[in-house]
């Protein structure tokens, strides 16, 4: 058997060597001078060794406790190596395996490939809806009822604010939790993706069109654009949306360089693939658009520059950066109206094509993208003159909403 002075008086060899002590623990000598106690032993008759500790880190009386309680695994049926591995796995787990350390890692892992706002989205969602509910709970710990707790949760605060009846947040929190799942399984943390059993939980709500707008709102929106008290910025980008039937997206990021007041044009361009990564996508389809400015909307444009000349959107917000994301729609909810910003391009589609205007003008105009992808790189500046005619008509149109 072994004692300390015993331990300390073994020498370095030019080979590994290990001196017994008993019941399978010896001290294992290496040619760096390094003692580590090592446990010999058989499970279903194949020789098995384990690393129990430096000595003397490792204390001859703490690896003789370590190797009683492996001989008690062993006339227990268990394997001291398989159990050690599953402890090892268990508290790597508990330690770096939880939701949220895992969903950190997921977003870290997707950095380059998708836009801000695609991070700034999940980010919200995670730290509102699911994070207090299962962000400190081991990933393989998770299972369906935990998920669907998070998808009641998150229903039930939607509904709180009014603002709807929540399936829709519901479905995308679970998505945003199954991407991060199946990350974890390429991780090998688990094996199975428990949100795959909440598919068809929540009912995708019915989807409400845009739709057009009636006499009596169009004679309300022009009356009620003409009192507003909010800033003029915001009035006239409402008035520009209904002018041009550009998206709120497109009139909100809409730069001052892109007007050219001798062409009476507003040309938006397309922007590269870096630009759309760091969200600053200029339209819904990332493509040219050209839009042929009709007399008001000429005069609307110079209002604005004037207005705001160190601005370097056209429409900008309160402190002179871009318009918030939903200004346009809150400014229309303040007015009492039940409908969107996109009802005026619902409005112009419909009141065009019953006109007679050519669909293909209407659809240009609209910037509605072509299924060919050939054709829709060159028409953005097809029929440019007929739509100017037609755009002209329309802004005639919209001022007669006033009467």
């Amino acid at each position: 058997m072994l004692n300390d002075l015993k331990i300390k008086q073994l020498k370095p060899k030019e080979k590994i060597y290990r001196v017994a002590d008993h019941s399978g623990l010896c001290v294992e000598v290496r040619p760096s001078g390094g003692k580590f106690w090592r446990y010999r032993y058989r499970f279903l008759t194949k020789a098995k060794m384990l690393t129990i500790g430096q000595y003397p880190e490792t204390t001859l009386a703490e690896a003789r406790l370590k190797t009683l309680e492996y001989r008690k695994q062993l006339a227990n049926g268990t394997d001291p190596s398989s159990y050690l591995q599953h402890e090892r796995l268990e508290a790597l787990k508990a330690s770096n395996g939880t939701f949220f350390l895992v969903t950190a890692e997921y977003l870290e892992s997707k950095k380059g490939q998708h836009s801000e706002e695609w991070f700034q989205r999940r980010n919200s969602y995670f730290n509102r809806d699911v994070f207090p509910i299962i962000g400190s709970k081991p990933i393989h710990e998770i299972d369906s009822i935990d998920i669907k707790n998070v998808l009641d949760s998150t229903t039930a605060r939607i509904r709180k604010t009014g603002k709807g009846t929540g399936e829709n947040r519901g479905i995308f929190v679970r998505q945003m939790i199954g991407e991060v799942m199946r990350y974890a399984i390429i991780t090998k943390r688990i094996s199975l993706d428990p949100t795959y059993a909440l598919r068809g939980y929540l009912k995708q709500p019915d989807v409400i069109h845009a739709r057009p707008l009636t006499e009596v709102e169009k004679r309300e929106l022009s009356s009620k654009l003409n009192q507003y008290g909010g800033l003029t910025s915001t009035r006239n980008a409402i008035k520009a949306a209904a002018y041009t039937w550009l998206r709120s997206i497109e009139i909100r990021r809409a730069l001052k360089e892109y007007i050219n007041f001798d062409d009476k044009t507003w040309i938006i361009p397309a922007v590269s693939r870096a630009d759309i990564l760091a969200g600053k996508r200029n339209m819904k389809k990332n493509r040219i658009h050209i839009v042929p400015l009709s007399d008001q909307m000429f005069n609307l444009l110079k209002e604005q520059f004037s207005l705001y000349p160190k601005s370097e959107y056209i429409f900008p917000g309160e402190d002179g950066d871009m318009m918030g994301k939903t200004t346009l729609n809150s400014a229309l909810q303040n007015m009492k109206f039940d409908f969107t910003m996109h009802s005026l391009r619902a409005t112009a589609s419909t009141v065009a094509n019953e006109n007679g205007f050519n669909q293909d003008w209407v659809e240009l105009q609209l910037a509605h993208a072509s299924d060919n992808k050939t054709r829709a790189s060159y028409n953005h500046a097809q029929h440019l003159s007929d739509r100017r005619e037609m755009m002209q008509w329309w802004a005639d149109h919209v001022d007669s909403w006033g009467g």
